[in-house]
């Protein structure tokens, strides 16, 4: 259940009994805002915490750049993510998946999407499962076969196996289906049981 107006009518109950906020229910504010498509109320409550004297942390600032991502505003989200880094700021997974995926379903910025997942390491942060699935996911969508292929490699080389999604693109693009549907499977969670004909 999914009641962001409840919770943003609790805050305010919240508020007018005196009771302080933290940057914990700060965040989960940001958050039900963010996903009413409020993105610009949930800026507001960044400013909030600023002026409290709150540190706002990874979670506030990665559901702030979801809430751009939800809104459409992929170039907000990444010049928001790059504040965040020159800020001081560590992205985490999360953060990254949220932009790499963002930038993914934007169909002309992949390789914008592929520049940002390759700075993961270099930042400090290894890519999981998830974003691995996320970058393969966005080549695949968009017919990039071969630098899928070379992800997916890498991927299961790392000891990651394919989402269903993931599993599902590959098996209905992929021109040399047999090699990289067998290399798959060996990994894959969802092969049992699952039909690849």
């Amino acid at each position: 259940m999914k009641q962001y107006h409840t919770v943003i009518s609790l805050s305010r109950t919240i508020e007018s009994l005196g009771i302080s906020h933290n940057i914990y229910s700060l965040s989960i504010l940001i958050n039900c805002f963010c996903r009413l498509h409020l993105v610009n109320f949930g800026f507001s409550i960044l400013g909030k915490i600023i002026k409290f004297g709150l540190e706002p942390n990874t979670v506030t600032f990665t559901t702030l750049i979801k809430g751009l991502c939800i809104d459409g505003k992929i170039n907000g989200a990444v010049d928001f993510f790059n504040d965040m880094v020159a800020g001081g700021y560590q992205p985490n997974t999360r953060t990254y998946n949220v932009i790499v995926n963002a930038l993914c379903k934007c169909g002309k910025k992949k390789y914008e999407a592929y520049k940002v997942f390759r700075g993961m390491k270099k930042s400090g942060c290894l890519p999981n499962d998830c974003c691995y699935n996320v970058i393969i996911q966005g080549f695949l969508k968009h017919k990039d076969v071969s630098k899928a292929t070379q992800l997916i490699n890498e991927m299961v080389d790392k000891g990651f196996s394919a989402h269903a999604t993931a599993f599902e693109l590959v098996i209905h693009l992929s021109p040399n289906e047999d090699l990289i549907v067998r290399k798959l499977r060996n990994r894959s969670k969802f092969s049992k049981g699952a039909n690849f004909k």
